[in-house]
């Protein structure tokens, strides 16, 4: 499972959520202390607004304590909404096209969980994406196909029903592939002005 940090509020410099507190996110990739998997490796991201209304993004493939273009950009960067994910992969490729966080056009979005039997389910969840959104497809994610899908459900406009349709129309997927692995996540969503997050999960198991 990943981990994920969110601030909004008066712009404030990466580094004083990322690198600073005792429990800062970058200290709990190497060793978290309530977590199944202690160690979050396989990949970091950033995602902020600052300046301007679309938000710059990092991501990379080391782990977020061993990257030196991390610890310079948190030191300089401030931002008044910040993202930042730190990977522990379910199963897909260790790659940046699969690090956190996901940007389109203002929006953002990160995701802790796994859809479950995602490799089963992968095809038929893709289908529902439409065409002028899934060009922006890049990895093999279940949260980069869940992103896409609620933005196609309207994200945007309304986050909590699009949340609540992408959802449902995931678990009728795998319902119909018959998985019985469960459905959990923990995500989040911003553009800048707004930030929602939401947690549920099919087991009553959220992380």
């Amino acid at each position: 499972m990943c981990r994920w940090l969110a601030y909004q509020g008066p712009p404030l410099a990466l580094e004083t959520l990322l690198l600073r507190p005792e429990n800062a996110l970058v200290r709990q990739s190497m060793a978290a202390r309530r977590s199944l998997t202690p160690v979050n490796g396989d990949g970091f991201g950033v995602a902020w607004w600052g300046a301007k209304p679309k938000p710059g993004v990092f991501r990379d493939t080391a782990p977020a304590w061993n990257d030196g273009n991390r610890l310079s950009l948190s030191e300089q960067i401030e931002a008044r909404q910040f993202f930042a994910h730190v990977r522990a992969s379910t199963g897909t490729a260790t790659s940046r096209a699969n690090c956190h966080p996901f940007a389109i056009g203002l929006d953002a979005f990160m995701h802790n969980g796994a859809i479950g039997g995602w490799s089963k389910v992968r095809r038929s969840v893709e289908q529902l994406i439409p065409d002028d959104l899934y060009v922006h497809r890049q990895g093999a994610t279940d949260t980069e196909a869940l992103f896409l899908l609620a933005l196609a459900l309207g994200l945007s406009e309304n986050p909590k029903a699009a949340m609540a349709r992408a959802v449902g129309k995931t678990v009728a997927a795998m319902q119909a592939a018959d998985i019985s692995a469960p459905f959990r996540m923990t995500a989040a969503y911003g553009d800048g002005k707004r930030m929602v997050a939401v947690r549920w999960s099919s087991d009553n198991q959220s992380p």
